[in-house]
């Protein structure tokens, strides 16, 4: 099964996001949004700690404790290699510390 398709979480919550379709009856024929997860997927895997997803105990980048690190090449490596752990291609991981800003650029496949 391909991991850039699946359920989607609300960004906001982190809930499942319900997206209920009703037929004439007002019966639910569908409720699950579905799409593109490959951004999701990133986002959990850079909060993670390792040891939070119990399957796979060493995913995780656990990105809240980069406040104050000056680091910045181990965590480049480090959330690299979580995302390729996930099977995911890496192009880029571009920390700007002075501006609080993070750019990867990794999707699934090719």
């Amino acid at each position: 099964m391909a991991k850039d398709k699946g359920i989607l979480l609300d960004p906001a919550t982190d809930d499942l996001q319900i997206d209920a379709t009703r037929d004439a009856q007002g019966v639910v024929v569908r409720g699950l949004a579905v799409g593109e997860t490959a951004v999701q997927n990133q986002g959990l895997i850079l909060r993670a700690f390792k040891g939070e997803y119990k399957e796979y105990p060493t995913l995780g980048a656990g990105i809240s404790d980069i406040l104050g690190d000056h680091e910045i090449v181990g965590w480049r490596r480090e959330i690299a290699l979580q995302l390729q752990a996930d099977g995911m291609k890496v192009r880029e991981v571009e920390l700007d510390m002075a501006n609080n800003k993070l750019t990867i650029d990794a999707a699934y496949g090719s």
